[in-house]
């Protein structure tokens, strides 16, 4: 009868290395996977942030609240009234943990530190991303201040 017997040593090791071959793929492509939910949940923080502010600015300038002043050294999620789930308030830009946002009011820029960045590939070499307001001729944006690539 087949299956009734053991296994011999060679039977085992190819059924232990074909599973370690599944998981060690299955386990690339989640990591992937999770990577590339990242980039679009911090993308997707960047167009909402920059479409908040860019309302408000239409707001202001049709005169439904006060005259702007200067809005690129503020807080970005200050300015759109709202933040994510995972902006530390008043946090320690040193000690900024992965996966949190943060404003560094000194540089005014905003502070990414992903928690994946297998693919991640910066021009200055930094593990986190800044974004700067910049005020462009249609309205604001979040402005990358150093190249990146995420693929």
């Amino acid at each position: 009868m087949y299956g009734r017997r053991p296994l011999t040593r060679l039977e085992a090791a190819l059924y232990a290395a074909l599973l370690g071959i599944f998981v060690a793929i299955f386990a690339q492509q989640m990591l992937g996977t999770m990577e590339l939910a990242e980039r679009a949940a911090m993308q997707a923080t960047l167009i909402n942030t920059t479409s908040a502010i860019n309302v408000r600015l239409a707001q202001t300038l049709s005169g439904r609240r006060a005259d702007p002043a200067d809005w690129s050294r503020r807080n970005p999620f200050e300015l759109a009234g709202m933040s994510p789930p995972n902006f530390a308030h008043d946090a320690d830009l040193a000690s900024l943990e992965s996966g949190q946002w943060a404003y560094d009011p000194a540089q005014a820029e905003l502070i990414y530190r992903p928690r994946l960045r297998f693919s991640l590939k910066t021009s200055d070499g930094q593990q986190a991303l800044r974004f700067r307001l910049v005020l462009g001729p249609v309205g604001y944006s979040l402005q990358p201040r150093a190249p990146f690539t995420w693929e």
